[in-house]
């Protein structure tokens, strides 16, 4: 269990610099699939080319509402993965909140086994 305090410090030290909120990229006849190769290139081109801290996975403008939780995961893990490739101390933060708590939690335990820092 970490308490209160451990999180503030932990927050001093690590939560700094320019993170992105990014955006699902969709593919496909009708636009529901989604690109994970331009999910990839999203990750590499904030994180390399803008030279950014961190990422803000499955957030608002990532259109989470409209992914299955096996997308919202699948999302995640590619992100994390790439992230992890080109800029291993990136800030990796995932949305894990919906609508019901057994996904909240299905979502961020499955978040956290991937390398998450914060959910």
């Amino acid at each position: 269990m970490i308490r209160a305090k451990e999180a503030k410090d932990w927050a001093r030290e690590h939560l700094r610099g320019n993170c992105s909120s990014l955006y699902t990229p969709f593919s496909g006849r009708d636009g529901d699939d989604i690109d994970y190769d331009a999910l990839r290139q999203v990750v590499q081109y904030c994180l390399v080319d803008l030279d950014q801290d961190g990422l803000w996975l499955t957030g608002g403008i990532a259109e989470f509402w409209s992914l299955t939780t096996e997308e919202l995961k699948e999302v995640v893990r590619v992100a994390i993965e790439e992230a992890r490739r080109v800029k291993p101390a990136a800030l990796v933060q995932v949305m894990s909140c919906t609508d019901t708590a057994k996904q909240c939690v299905e979502l961020t335990l499955h978040a956290q086994e991937l390398g998450a820092d914060i959910c």
